[in-house]
């Protein structure tokens, strides 16, 4: 949710930590803010309301009149607010009354309000709203003279998930990081005896080449060069492990938005996926690939995921139940502990995440993994919390998506559940000749992908999707995506994508309940986004098209073939009913970026939201 970084020793602090946020503010962009500190504990703090950008025009300011470059450690923070408005004293780093304790925080300090009954009642005077001003003001109330011991003295207070860093004007030397429950890591240069801390390894390429992944209530205490990782105050030995510096970069290259770049990469990354787990010249799946899946006494699958991911397994649900004849069931995270939801040992629950930090998601896994129940993660971030809490899992090898909305990200995920599918359908009770057809058709996708990408081209003054879909939509003021069978889930990414580009609200409705009450909500203004492929659901579809129409309803088709019937179509290429889902997927990205374009939205960056959503 929101993004931390800190650097420490002798290079001047400042842009370091600048660059740092640059990387992370896909995780939060209310608001940003830096304290630098030299040697002997001077201390500058750098704040701004609204992007990086923000307050990079502070900086470049504050050289003017201050030599920076006597900084030489800081800490950094951009937010995302969750507690408090968005304005200059609300950002981070926090610090006490004396400004003896700075702390940036990411995460969420449950019982934050009966800390600060408490210390109010003891004349503490509070200058935010935010709940992390509660951190520093105990640290300075329990002062005992030494950071390391103050801190876990505060620590048994603070109920909540959270990572933190902590500096101190008594030890200018020193600083700690703590984990528990949002992400947090330690790197390190030891060539040129430099040391950060990040949300996000990305933030990280250039500058450091060893990491250290902390774990859920592991404290590392940085001093004097030394490093010293304890848990619950038990020494913990671990070893730094290698920074792929090249895999970490982010850049645009010569598109205009990652989210643009992050899309026409796709048709790249499912290659990627298929090598080394799909042989399909042999029509075989890589049994290491699969590692966990083995056991055939599952009776039942729950798959837990957010948003995009919960869209994908609504996805999951309908293969696996179609083609192999288990019980499945998709649930929203954050409902997933407010129902009661039928499961036992026979049960596999199965968590998707694209950063494996979503906290409600960790929630859930946590109570799974309490009862002892069998758990399987496919996220897209090897060292992420999900990633090691669950027993076996696949990672989607989509690389870092920078875009807040995600796109490479959930092919990803559906070209891996996909592969479970073929796995599980092959062990229970898919025919033979549908395994083979499926996996025949998988390896043409990406290519098919592909033939959909090049037809749009912002050179290209006649594309389809940008002079008159595009155009059409985005005067509009609310939109309908119309399903049948299997696209349900599809219609409901295609609608969340727009959402969350375009600020469009639109919504995902099956197209058979049009007559039992939204038709009174078409008129001219409301277009209509209609899946009509040749499938069962065609003929159908027509009729549903007609009632729009017959009230004067615009429809956008994506269709196989041109589509005399509506007002425009998409064109995608054939492929098996089941495996549609990919080609979908990518027109409606192109088409829900290609609106936000229009309207001149911060296409990487929504308002409101935020990449990784560790708080719940």
């Amino acid at each position: 949710m929101c993004g931390i970084f800190a650097y420490q020793w002798h290079k001047p602090a400042t842009p370091i930590l600048e660059h740092g946020l640059q990387r992370l503010e896909y995780r939060g962009y209310d608001s940003a803010w830096l304290a630098v500190f030299t040697d002997q504990w001077q201390a500058l703090l750098v704040r701004a309301v609204g992007k990086v950008s923000e307050l990079s025009k502070k900086i470049e300011w504050q050289k003017s009149i201050t030599d920076l470059t006597v900084y030489t450690s800081g800490i950094a923070h951009t937010r995302r607010a969750t507690h408090g408005g968005v304005t200059e004293e609300n950002t981070h780093p926090h610090h006490d009354t004396d400004h003896h304790f700075y702390v940036v925080h990411n995460g969420i300090i449950e019982n934050q309000r009966k800390l600060k009954d408490e210390l109010e009642s003891e004349w503490y005077v509070f200058y935010g709203q935010t709940d992390t001003e509660v951190i520093p003001a105990l640290l300075a109330k329990y002062w005992t003279g030494d950071l390391y011991q103050t801190v876990q003295k505060v620590l048994p207070l603070l109920h909540g998930a959270y990572a933190l860093l902590i500096k101190s004007s008594y030890c200018p030397d020193e600083i700690i990081g703590v984990k528990r429950g949002s992400p947090l890591l330690f790197a390190l240069h030891p060539e040129t005896q430099e040391f950060f801390f990040s949300s996000d390894a990305q933030a990280l390429a250039g500058y450091a080449s060893q990491i250290i992944y902390l774990d859920d209530g592991e404290l590392l205490h940085l001093k004097n060069k030394e490093y010293t990782i304890t848990s619950e105050k038990w020494i913990i030995q671990r070893n730094p492990t290698t920074l792929d510096v090249w895999a970490m970069e982010a850049s645009k290259w010569d598109y205009e938005h990652f989210m643009l770049k992050e899309i026409f990469e796709q048709s790249a990354i499912m290659r990627r996926i298929l090598m080394g787990r799909v042989d399909f010249a042999h029509k075989t799946l890589m049994a290491e690939a699969f590692h966990g899946m083995h056991d055939e006494a599952y009776e039942r699958i729950v798959l837990v995921g957010c948003g995009t991911s919960y869209n994908a397994a609504l996805v999951w649900a309908y293969w696996i139940e179609h083609l192999t004849g288990i019980s499945a069931k998709a649930e929203i995270a954050s409902e997933y502990l407010n129902k009661l939801i039928p499961t036992d040992v026979k049960t596999l629950h199965i968590f998707l995440s694209q950063s494996g930090e979503t906290a409600d998601s960790i929630e859930v896994l946590k109570y799974i993994k309490e009862r002892w129940w069998k758990t399987f993660g496919i996220v897209n971030v090897v060292w992420s919390t999900i990633a090691q809490l669950t027993d076996h899992g696949l990672f989607m090898r989509a690389g870092y998506e920078i875009g807040v909305a995600s796109t490479k990200a959930f092919l990803g995920q559906l070209t891996c559940l996909f592969l479970l599918t073929l796995w599980l359908g092959k062990r229970r009770s898919m025919a033979l000749s549908t395994y083979n057809a499926l996996l025949e058709e998988l390896q043409h996708i990406p290519n098919k992908i592909d033939q959909i990408l090049q037809t749009f081209d912002l050179s290209q003054e006649q594309d389809t999707i940008r002079t008159h879909i595009s155009s059409h939509i985005q005067s509009a003021s609310t939109m309908f995506y119309l399903w049948r069978g299997r696209e349900y889930p599809i219609a409901c990414e295609w609608s969340l994508k727009m959402k969350e580009i375009s600020y469009i609200h639109s919504e995902a409705y099956p197209a058979g309940e049009l007559k039992h009450g939204p038709l009174a909500l078409i008129q001219s203004t409301t277009p209509s986004c209609l899946i009509t492929l040749d499938d069962e659901f065609f003929s159908q579809n027509i009729s549903s098209l007609a009632e729009v129409q017959a009230r004067k309803g615009t429809i956008i088709a994506i269709a196989n073939d041109q589509l005399p019937q509506a007002e425009y179509t998409i064109v995608i290429p054939r492929t098996h009913s089941l495996l549609a889902p990919f080609l979908v997927t990518i027109a409606m990205q192109l088409l829900s970026y290609q609106t936000a374009y229009s309207l001149g939205r911060e296409i990487d960056k929504p308002r409101n939201l935020a990449k990784s959503v560790t708080v719940k």
